[in-house]
């Protein structure tokens, strides 16, 4: 009899310890669990957040592909007084300019395309100057400031033909080119001007695309110019791309002289119009 409670006695404490093992299993596979959970849950939270981040900034910073500025503060807004801006001249502006006091001396503040300042010179003070002392007679006075007098006259409207004022819309780009390759261009060794660098090709580029977008903002069928808008935009990004390999730390200064921002010339650009 004994030994029978014994052996019931055994399997009850037996029963019981594999009982309190299972439960302990049990609430360790539980709390195992809940742990991965929130784990895995934290971790979604914090994808998702900078998700979030991300998107927030790539809004920030999303740019006007064509003018190139931030949207958030205007396509325009990086362009108003940068570099570029300061030495391209508006047609408006040089057509309604107030014409020079010539009676006073006043010359003209720009000229036609082409026109150099040692022409100027040459024109407008050698020439008219060796013409007065040639013509000048010491036996007849009046007659020598008659002829200097016309001599004056004749540099005058020779000023007023060359003026600026009086060019086209054509003729004033023409001469913000030369502005621009002026502005822009490298000095060589000879006292000239290089033309052909990336800083140069950029600084024109994003003066065409600017002028090309004001006619394209007016003439909305021109299917044509959109076209060639979208090219010109693709074709400054791969110049700014050559001139940031061969001069990154100069990169994001010319940017700044352009009047734009990285995100406006880098990555994946599609022109929507």
């Amino acid at each position: 009899m004994s030994v029978l409670f014994t052996a019931l006695r055994r399997g009850a404490v037996e029963a019981s310890s594999a009982s309190s093992s299972s439960r302990l299993f049990s609430s360790s596979a539980v709390v195992g669990e809940s742990a991965r959970k929130v784990a895995a849950k934290r971790k979604k939270q914090k994808v998702l957040e900078g998700r979030r981040e991300a998107a927030a900034h790539a809004e920030a910073t999303r740019a006007d592909l064509i003018l190139g500025s931030p949207l958030n503060l205007g396509p325009s807004a990086l362009y108003e007084g940068s570099r570029l801006q300061k030495v391209v001249l508006k047609p408006e502006d040089v057509w309604y300019t107030p014409p020079p006091d010539y009676a006073s001396g006043q010359e003209p503040e720009n000229y036609l395309y082409g026109l150099s300042p040692a022409d100027r010179e040459l024109l407008f003070g050698a020439l008219p100057h060796a013409t007065a002392e040639l013509a000048y007679d010491p036996e007849r006075p009046a007659k020598s400031a008659a002829q200097a007098a016309e001599q004056h006259q004749q540099t005058q409207t020779l000023q007023r033909i060359l003026d600026l004022r009086n060019a086209s819309r054509a003729g004033i780009d023409a001469v913000n080119r030369q502005r621009i390759i002026e502005e822009f261009g490298r000095k060589t060794e000879s006292g000239g001007v290089d033309s052909g660098s990336s800083e140069v090709q950029a600084a024109l580029i994003t003066h065409k695309i600017r002028n090309l977008w004001e006619h394209v903002e007016q003439n909305n069928r021109d299917k044509h110019n959109r076209r060639a808008l979208r090219i010109l935009v693709h074709k400054r990004a791969k110049i700014l791309k050559y001139f940031k390999r061969k001069h990154e730390h100069q990169y994001d200064a010319l940017l700044k002289d352009l009047g734009l921002v990285r995100s406006a010339v880098e990555g994946e650009l599609i022109v929507g119009m």
